[in-house]
């Protein structure tokens, strides 16, 4: 069977046994619209209308063992289901002896991130630990309670997989048979809200959190009620679903050899298309940091560009008012700003949305939209927030970048997956090669003026300056090496893997061309 077919059977046979074990807590709604609507349902669920998915935990949670890269992080009160779920669905694949539940409770007595792949040994009369390799490669999945109350560093090196004790290592994971690779472990971290009622719980540090993708865990017994399904005896659940997994496959084997191939993290790789990744770079300088200084970065870049007298001037800016204050309202209910690894966490979370949206329209093929994008952003943005904030808040930002965006797209007529600076970048180099170096130019000049508008909204002007500046540090780096690309742009049809080759070799001139010419390859 091809991996959709594997990942189909897997995944209902997974819901099959789940059903009346694990409620299905709603987490969050996607409405396919233009913009996009999100919204964060805190455990209660929608009537469900045309093109709008609902997420559950218990969806993400099975989506997210298809998926090394990042690990998810419940934050929510005792007796909300985090340990339920997480357990429930870690004997159901793995089986009691496959998975292992450690609740950390800090201080001298506590417990160890890393007891459930060491041992002691005596050395001389003297215990001493030592990194047992066989436990390493036991367990598939991991269940940390009160994950904010263990040892950061120690935390931080089972997340990452590598763990080291006393001068030895280890890598934790199944094999992948047929590879030298491993199949990472599953890694569910749970808290209490860092609340004065939940006595001695802390915050994750900002390290910790950057590991796993947070959700807020909502509290669903007002909803469900009497359904809340109890904690049944579960002993039962591993070999009931692998018997309906073999039965549907006629595939043999344990746990051990199906699992580490079926859900390895290479088969559910997707990429992010151009407009995915140029909506990202513009979002984040409008949603996560002042959109004011954002702008006046790239105004300042784009006044860097001396290179002939009638450059151009920007015909719109961003001022103070009760827009502005608006933003800055939403905004400071982070707790913190948006940092390198949240671009990552954003992909991660793009990843888990675009899965879960193929199990619900039972393709099982993920590709990644520019909504789930949208999405992701809002599930980042959302576990930055301050306790108290409403949910959902920073999602109006997300939304405002969403809509400045598809317009500005749809002003140029941008084609479909595409970037803005991509399509320029392709259009001036098919004009150099009709037209030569002069016609090059010339497109990217046209182009900027065409995105140098006045469209009114903050939003709209924080993107547009970090596009404009990005196609103006192109036309820079063009001019500096103008003889370069005229011969590049004589070689027509291998022009395009010329210029890449061009950019390569003189990208480390500048940091600037590494951060704001990526699209060029």
């Amino acid at each position: 069977m091809n991996p959709p077919e594997m990942r189909k059977y897997f995944v209902e046979s997974l819901y099959e046994v789940l059903d009346g074990v694990v409620s299905p807590t709603p987490y969050l709604e996607i409405v396919e619209a233009n913009p996009i609507k999100i919204k964060f349902l805190e455990g209660k669920g929608q009537l469900p209308s045309l093109d709008s998915t609902e997420i559950t935990i218990l969806d993400a949670v099975v989506a997210s063992l298809f998926y090394d890269e990042f690990n998810l992080l419940f934050e929510g009160g005792t007796g909300y289901g985090k340990t339920h779920t997480s357990e429930a669905v870690f004997n159901t694949v793995f089986g009691a002896d496959g998975f292992y539940t450690l609740r950390l409770s800090g201080g001298v007595l506590g417990g160890s991130v890393l007891d459930p792949f060491i041992e002691t040994r005596s050395e001389g009369g003297i215990p001493k630990q030592h990194i047992n390799p066989n436990k390493c490669m036991r367990y598939g999945g991991l269940f940390i309670d009160e994950i904010n109350r263990g040892d950061p560093d120690e935390v931080y090196q089972v997340v990452d997989g590598r763990i080291h004790i006393n001068g030895d290592k280890g890598r934790l994971g199944i094999p992948i048979p047929g590879t030298d690779r491993l199949k990472g472990l599953a890694v569910i971290g749970a808290m209490n809200p860092a609340e004065a009622e939940y006595s001695g719980a802390s915050e994750l540090d900002l390290a910790g959190e950057n590991r796993f993708l947070k959700i807020r865990y909502p509290n669903t017994a007002t909803e469900v009620a009497s359904r809340q399904p109890s904690k049944k005896d579960s002993e039962a659940l591993h070999e009931l679903f692998w018997n309906k997994f073999r039965d549907k496959t006629q595939k043999t084997g344990d746990w051990r050899e199906i699992y580490p191939a079926l859900a390895d993290s290479e088969s559910v790789q997707t990429e992010f298309s151009a407009r995915s990744n140029e909506f990202i770079d513009t979002a984040l300088g409008y949603i996560g940091e002042d959109p004011l200084k954002t702008y006046e970065r790239n105004a300042d870049l784009i006044n860097q560009r001396i290179i002939r007298p009638n450059d151009f001037k920007l015909k719109f800016s961003v001022s103070e008012g009760n827009d502005l204050d608006r933003i800055h309202d939403i905004q400071n209910n982070m707790r913190y700003g948006i940092t390198y690894r949240d671009k990552g966490t954003i992909n991660n979370a793009s990843r888990l949305i675009s899965f879960i949206k193929s199990i619900k329209n039972r393709t099982y093929e993920p590709a990644i939209s520019l909504n789930d994008i949208a999405a992701g952003m809002g599930i980042v943005l959302e576990s930055k927030m301050r306790r108290g904030a409403d949910a959902g808040n920073m999602m109006i930002l997300v939304s405002d970048a969403y809509k400045a965006y598809g317009q500005t797209l749809e002003d140029m007529n941008i084609p479909q997956e595409n970037g803005i600076r991509q399509t320029v970048l392709e259009s001036a180099i098919y004009s150099g090669i009709d037209g030569g170096y002069d016609a090059y130019r010339g497109a990217i000049d046209q182009n900027i003026e065409r995105l140098n508008l006045d469209k009114g909204s903050i939003a709209d002007a924080t993107i547009r300056s970090r596009l404009l500046a990005d196609l103006t540090v192109l036309d820079y780096f063009s001019e500096s090496y103008r003889s370069e690309i005229q011969d590049a742009l004589k070689l027509e049809n291998e022009a395009f893997i010329e210029l890449g080759r061009i950019y390569d070799s003189n990208r480390s001139e500048s940091s600037v061309y590494n951060h704001r010419l990526s699209f060029i390859k």
